[in-house]
């Protein structure tokens, strides 16, 4: 415990270091201006973004999960989150050599006839090299970097005690729920640093894709992958970013942007999991036109209800269905107490005939999501997990499709697409009649068994007051505080009576006592 606790002070260290030099006081300073709770003008967004690149892997993942939440942080800070560069300066190779011996021990190169020293991706959770195997195979070799779990535990508890400092002088942060963000951007990074779960992912992809025209899923290498060590294929094709290319290799960029657009649309209303990461650094053509996916670190599941919600949702919006519409919101249960109903009906309404059926050459992509923000604010919105995960992924798929096919009309591309599913939304929607009658037969049933219960049996109710129990936990600290408080005064008041009394031996153990005592009133006095 006490090895931890000096890990954490040195880590505190470490990062009000790198803050002070980007002009930051201290890490609750700078959490005050990212959740906007106070305005600096000196502190340009620029600079708060740079600041959670400069901090290393933990913060850059919890920036880019900020960066979904704009119920939570400002739109001027969300613009910039959104610019969020996952790139870290490489570990050195004798690291990297330390980690595959530690992995395969002697097998190392009997696996490997050769690994390229010099990294061609380095990021805040890995880094991949160019290797090749025995068998003859190019791979790519991704290997996490050193101590990185250790790291971000450290990092989840310092921003824990930034939030309790935060709740306890900001009321509104209470309703943001940010040690429920912390709680997410901990568990999605450790699972995004176990690469066993990676592969695991990538398995569920190639089944989905495995008669798929056109869409390649690399291949994995199971046997010689670890939760350290990734191998996989190694993907010789263009950036699907790189148009001007494409073009020269005779490829054409509006039917790669159409058929990207279909697969994602398989990946989240078919299969119920997608790639939440599909920025145009993780996506590849080859020559022959084959669209490639990499890096299945960060993977989102809808299950079935959820993708019914969207489904309904997309029609709402193509018929201008205001109340198919909200009722999206209600099954994600988006609604807050604070939310004006009336008002959230008239902004719905707006925004939903601003956008209908525009191309992406039509919309102002900053503007959007700025609407966007503005209508979760201004609504009181609750955002969940799962649409901020795929409002990220959809935000990178549409920088990517629209330097693919700056005309492409999305609503268009989801009329067909919403063509081919009609039967499977009737089918849907027939299974939602038996539910609702099997409901309604039982439903008889269980108000009797409620009924005798009420009569026969005898019902305890616990009622919990939260506030109540916050109450009695800051009087037990305070108590705490008092307590300690009174003991340094008594222990000063014996010291000096037995001065008087001539025991000055005894009179000054007291006293040293009195001063560790006193430097631990001091201490719980000023805590947060």
């Amino acid at each position: 415990m006490f090895k931890k606790k000096v890990k954490l002070v040195k880590r505190a260290k470490e990062i009000t270091l790198t803050l002070s030099k980007l002009g930051f006081y201290n890490i609750y300073e700078y959490f005050k201006l990212l959740f906007g709770l106070e305005v600096d003008p000196e502190a340009k967004p620029k600079k708060i973004r740079e600041a959670l690149e400069r901090l290393g892997p933990s913060f850059i993942k919890l920036g880019q999960i900020l960066s979904t939440r704009p119920d939570i942080v400002p739109v001027y800070i969300v613009e910039e989150l959104i610019n969020l560069q996952d790139k870290v300066a490489p570990v050195d190779f004798s690291v990297v050599e330390e980690i595959l011996k530690r992995n395969y021990g002697d097998r190392l190169w009997e696996i490997f006839s050769h690994i390229e020293r010099e990294p061609v991706a380095s990021a805040s959770i890995s880094q991949v090299h160019v290797g090749y195997l025995k068998t003859g195979e190019k791979v790519a070799v991704k290997i996490r970097r050193p101590n990185l779990e250790e790291l971000i535990e450290l990092d989840a508890e310092l921003m824990y005690k930034v939030v309790d400092f935060l709740e306890r002088h900001f009321k509104e942060v209470k309703e943001f729920n940010l040690k429920g963000v912390i709680h997410q951007f901990k568990r999605t990074t450790l699972r995004e640093a176990d690469f066993s779960i990676e592969a695991q992912n990538i398995k569920i992809f190639q089944q989905n894709f495995k008669n798929y025209p056109k869409f390649k899923i690399p291949k994995c290498y199971y046997q010689i992958s670890t939760s350290e060590v990734l191998i996989t294929e190694f993907i010789e094709g263009t950036k699907i970013s790189e148009v001007e290319t494409l073009k020269r290799k005779g490829l054409d960029p509006v039917d790669i942007a159409v058929r990207l657009t279909d697969a994602y649309f398989k990946m989240v209303f078919k299969d119920g999991v997608y790639h939440a990461d599909p920025h145009p650094g993780n996506l590849f053509v080859l020559d022959d036109g084959t669209i490639v996916v990499i890096d299945f670190g960060m993977i989102a599941f809808l299950s079935k209800t959820k993708k019914k919600y969207f489904f309904d949702y997309i029609i709402g919006v193509i018929t201008l269905d205001l109340n198919l519409a909200i009722q999206f919101y209600e099954g994600f249960n988006m609604f807050t107490p604070r939310t004006d109903f009336n008002t959230f009906e008239t902004d719905l309404q707006f925004f939903l005939e601003k956008y209908h059926n525009k191309r992406l050459d039509e919309i102002d992509l900053k503007e959007m999501i700025e609407d966007i923000i503005t209508f979760i604010r201004d609504n009181h919105l609750r955002l969940p997990t799962d649409i901020a995960y795929l409002g990220k992924a959809a935000l990178n798929l549409e920088g990517t499709v629209r330097k693919l096919h700056p005309t492409f009309n999305p609503t268009e591309r989801l009329k067909k697409f919403i063509s081919v599913s009609t039967k499977d939304y009737l089918i849907e929607k027939a299974y939602e009649v038996r539910d609702a009658t099997e409901l309604a037969f039982y439903l008889i049933f269980k108000v009797e068994h409620v009924y005798r219960l009420l009569i026969r049996e005898r019902i305890t109710q616990q009622v919990v007051f939260k506030d109540m129990e916050e109450l009695q936990e800051f009087y037990s600290l305070q108590t705490g505080k008092i307590g300690f408080v009174l003991l340094f005064v008594g222990l000063l008041i014996a010291s000096a009576l037995f001065y008087t009394a001539g025991k000055e031996s005894l009179a000054t153990a007291i006293l040293v006592i009195s001063f560790f005592i006193g430097l631990i009133s001091f201490y719980k006095l000023l805590r947060f």
